[in-house]
């Protein structure tokens, strides 16, 4: 399996989580958070830990 199918259901509930509370949308945080991911793998590889990681993007991103 590879990292995005890995990471897709942990994002979205992650996602629609934080965001109202944030007042941004699920799907706008979603896609920030996969752009934050290629960023991140283009410069240094995939995270060690990806769901851990995704986590603390997710909560980075909400507080801008």
């Amino acid at each position: 399996m590879d990292l995005v199918e890995q990471l897709r259901p942990l994002l979205a509930a992650e996602a629609a989580a934080e965001a109202y509370g944030a007042g941004v949308e699920p799907a706008e945080l979603e896609q920030a958070v996969w752009l934050r991911l290629l960023e991140r793998t283009r410069d240094s590889g995939p995270p060690p830990q990806p769901a851990r990681w995704l986590r603390r993007a997710v909560r980075a991103e909400v507080r801008g």
